[in-house]
């Protein structure tokens, strides 16, 4: 249920991701764009104040749900509660610091009023998660119910760019739009904060155990370290270049954004299958699934990015004609932001088993090694080379973080020899590879989107099957047991439908 129902999530955000920005691209121009990418970008700076207590708290409420303790899940549950909405009350200061300084150091628009409002419209939405939200999306992601967080969440996908499109139409400002899509994504949290407190039996008066706040030092390192290496590109560009500079940035960021998210189909959910394994010390079977899990992701990888490489310029050069105020098809950077995310999606597996795990200490050292490496290379490569110095900054952090993250669950978790690692690698680079050599030999030409459609879907099918004959030769295994996991839930959700 969890995945089939994000499955639908993900190619619904994906679809609404792309059309709701490309009618407001042409509707409000670059600048506009590119300042609206900053805004969202700043607001997420709040996060740093929550950073590791959702982790901490998903931690601690594996124990309590597999044993059922309702008193214990009220008290976890009630402490972060308490902490999130101290957070949100913080984040009204924040925004309206925010709103005073963004418009003398960012994006002017027509005036200080102008773009202050647009701050404040732009931050409902993530006051409302603090408040009514993450702590029960917490749970749920916990209780390994995350589909009824993304049901709500493809209601307020699909109502957000029904708004959108139906204001723009008619003509309405910048400010009526988004507060149109503010007001959507403040339902959403209240739905779930309603839906939780119908379905669970939480004692809302049970006391807070502060306890599970106070453990989250070494989630929370992690937390910041991760929020520092994520949004440094887009901080900096909104510093040292321009509000148009930062479209581009995001328009190429709605592929890299859209194949991150559809990654986790296949990841949402996993992280508290592994961990309850690993709480009843079944490290057999652990070893065995992440074996499967690790695999899958590798052939995800493959597969996605050898049509990434292959078509997100041709994406950029039709998703923005018409729009002509400034370059958007930037080859090199297209390149090396590609490398850096495929890079990204491939250290998933070994991010999901340290936090299943709780191995938090013993990777902190990396964590923050990487955000200080994304920072530091970022800063000095953005004066000279803008757009691509920041990817490339983005390209050895993510290096040198995937390195340390297999490295120590080869070693430490799943005890493997990680020359196994190199050897998988290997198997990802030549798939990509010989996919890329096909789809030229191919000499497709896009001129439309019914083309980039249909050319994208044949080498799609190209590139997935070239991988799963690579599967069969390399790591028939590991295919084959896929297969059988695939087979089984299958048929298990016939027999829910039945019953």
């Amino acid at each position: 249920m969890n995945i089939a129902v994000l499955a639908l999530h993900e190619i619904v955000s994906l679809v609404c991701g792309i059309i709701a920005p490309r009618y407001f691209l042409l509707a409000f121009g670059s600048d506009y764009n590119g300042a609206l990418s900053s805004i969202t970008q700043m607001c997420t700076f709040i996060t740093l104040l929550r950073a590791g207590v959702t982790g901490a708290s998903r931690l601690a409420l594996y124990k309590p749900l597999a044993d059922n303790d309702t008193d214990k899940i009220s008290a976890i549950l009630m402490a972060t509660q308490r902490y999130m909405r101290r957070i949100a009350y913080l984040f009204i200061g924040y925004v309206g610091v925010l709103a005073v300084v963004y418009p003398f150091f960012g994006f002017k628009g027509n005036g200080w009023l102008d773009v202050a409002s647009l701050v404040v419209i732009t931050a409902l939405g993530t006051f409302a998660q603090y408040y009514f939200g993450l702590t029960y999306q917490t749970l749920l992601t916990a209780d390994q119910r995350h589909y009824i967080y993304s049901i709500i969440q493809i209601f307020a996908v699909i109502g957000n760019t029904i708004v959108t499109i139906l204001l723009i139409k008619l003509g309405l400002d910048i400010h009526w739009v988004k507060l149109g899509s503010s007001i959507v994504f403040c339902l959403a949290p209240i739905a779930l904060n309603l839906y939780v407190s119908r379905i669970y039996r939480i004692n809302k008066h049970a006391e807070p155990d502060s306890s599970v706040i106070s453990g989250k030092k070494y989630v929370m390192t992690h937390a910041v370290a991760n929020f520092v290496h994520e949004n440094t590109d887009i901080v900096l560009l909104t510093f040292f270049t321009d509000a148009a500079t930062v479209s581009v940035y995001s328009v190429y960021y709605l592929v890299m954004n859209g194949i991150k998210k559809f990654m986790t189909i296949f990841t949402t959910g996993m992280e508290s299958a592994f961990g309850n394994m690993w709480a009843k010390n079944e490290k057999e079977n652990f070893r065995k699934n992440f074996g499967v899990f690790e695999f899958l992701i590798a052939s995800f990888v493959s597969v996605v990015f050898s049509c990434t490489f292959a078509f997100i310029l041709s994406f950029v050069r039709l998703y923005t004609a018409g729009v002509t105020d400034t370059n958007y098809i930037r080859v090199c950077f297209a390149m090396v932001v590609c490398f850096a995310q495929a890079v990204y999606c491939i250290r998933t597996p070994y991010v999901t088993a340290v936090q299943s795990c709780g191995k938090y200490k013993e990777t902190m050292n990396g964590a923050i090694i990487e955000a200080a490496l994304n920072l530091g290379l970022s800063l000095v490569l953005v004066y000279w080379f803008g757009l691509v110095g920041v990817a490339i900054g983005t390209l050895a952090a993510n290096l040198f973080r995937t390195t340390q993250f297999s490295m120590y669950v080869y070693k430490n978790i799943i005890q493997k020899k990680y020359w196994q690692f190199v050897q998988k690698m290997f198997w990802v680079i030549s798939n990509i590879t010989i996919s890329l050599l096909v789809f030229h030999a191919c000499r497709f030409t896009i001129e439309a989107w019914m083309s980039w459609v249909l050319y994208g879907a044949i080498c799609f099918i190209i590139s997935m099957l070239i991988t799963i004959v690579m599967s069969f030769v390399f790591y028939r295994y590991e295919m084959t047991y896929s297969l059988k996991i695939i087979k089984k839930l299958l048929q298990s959700g016939t027999k829910r439908k039945k019953g």
